[in-house]
């Protein structure tokens, strides 16, 4: 009897724990077919991984702590199926898209690790393309600003708000750099000299972040702003051993949904303030986009015009339209097509977004265009 009782309840015990926490397998295969050709650059053809939707595979877990607190793990990679890699050919699978550990309830979330930035949410969450595929909005802006975290960071702390506040949403993140500080070193230098004046110091590399929204019914709008301190150091300056560049972002977006269509617009600034001989950078963007259903498909269309404002640039913009079709053949399953074209002016050399696909887009001469087409499949689990 005692054996008994001693069973049901390790039984219970298992039962409990089970029913407190759960871990989940979850991921999207995506592969199609795209062809991209350039101004004196000739065509491209091949299998593209990720045309829709990123493919990746993750694990994900939560644990219910009581009294509305539960805590919780998302790590997750990207795939390229079509040559069976991880983000890159020559790499294995990796956690680079995201690896974060949670504590949630009444007050929000927390999040530690490697996450989206909540200036490139705000980006991605109003165009049709959510940041995938050849037709997508690009992050041209950032090409030149000298930061390679544009979409995630690693070595952050973010804070997401609660849900059911009247429609209001948002976020803050903090990134440290993790730089040593070497100000005692040139101050202590016996002169200024150049190794020394561009030396980092703790601050560079911080990012600190956020985004807020309303959303109400139909109506969606958000603005994001953030600033990676010291991102950029003007090399020579040797009397200005502190000179540094912090780069900046800003953005917004808004959208509305009437059933029949969606219309979104997104204006985004990235901007560098020079420092003694740099020259000051800036970089706009201005997106107007649309979706709307047709059957059991959705349609989608985006213009984008690059606003080179740099000293000494300003007159290489470009301009990109792009149109696509979903099929929807299931809730996991669906098809795609996609169609984009970049024009560029004055010395512009602005490709197709390629998405981090093995099948890399071919640049176009200073000024010419870029065109690509995409069709392929979408499956998640």
């Amino acid at each position: 009897m005692k054996k008994s009782l001693i069973a049901l309840a390790v039984l219970g015990a298992s039962a409990a724990a089970m029913a407190q926490s759960s871990v989940t397998l979850f991921g999207i295969v995506d592969a199609g077919v795209a062809r991209t050709s350039a101004t004196g650059a000739g065509h491209r053809t091949g299998l593209i991984s990720g045309g829709a939707g990123t493919s990746r595979l993750g694990f994900r877990g939560v644990e219910d702590l009581g009294g509305g607190l539960r805590a919780g793990f998302w790590i997750e990679g990207q795939l390229n199926n079509d040559v069976g890699g991880g983000a890159t050919q020559t790499t294995g699978f990796d956690f680079m898209r995201r690896s974060t550990i949670s504590l949630s309830g009444r007050f929000g979330e927390v999040r530690i690790g490697r996450d989206f930035t909540p200036t490139y949410l705000n980006m991605i969450g109003f165009e049709p393309w959510g940041g995938r595929g050849i037709a997508s909005i690009g992050t041209l802006g950032q090409s030149t600003g000298g930061v390679n975290s544009y979409a995630r960071n690693s070595n952050s702390v973010t804070y997401f708000l609660p849900a059911g506040l009247g429609g209001v949403y948002g976020a803050i993140q903090y990134m440290f750099g993790e730089q040593a500080s070497n100000r005692a070193a040139i101050a202590d230098a016996a002169g200024i000299s150049t190794s020394a004046a561009n030396a980092t110091t703790s601050k560079t590399g911080n990012y600190l972040g956020g985004r807020i929204g309303y959303a109400t019914g139909p109506f969606n709008v958000a603005g994001g702003y953030a600033q990676y301190s010291d991102a950029v150091r003007t090399t020579g300056i040797a009397a200005a051993p502190f000179y540094a560049a912090n780069y900046k972002i800003a953005n917004i977006g808004a959208s509305w949904d009437f059933g029949f269509i969606k219309p979104m617009i997104f204006v985004g600034s990235d901007k560098i303030d020079g420092r003694a001989a740099a020259p000051n950078y800036k970089f706009n963007t201005y997106a107007i986009s649309a979706t709307a259903p047709v059957g059991t498909g959705l349609v989608k269309a985006q213009f984008v015009r690059y606003d080179n404002k740099t000293q000494g640039a300003s007159a290489n913009d470009a301009s990109q339209f792009g149109i696509g079709y979903v099929y929807t053949l299931s809730k996991r399953t669906s098809i795609y097509a996609d169609a984009a074209r970049m024009s560029n002016k004055g010395n512009a050399v602005y490709t197709l977004s390629n998405n981090s696909s093995s099948l890399v887009s071919p640049v176009p001469t200073a000024g010419g265009n870029a065109t690509g087409f995409a069709v392929g499949i979408k499956h998640a689990f």
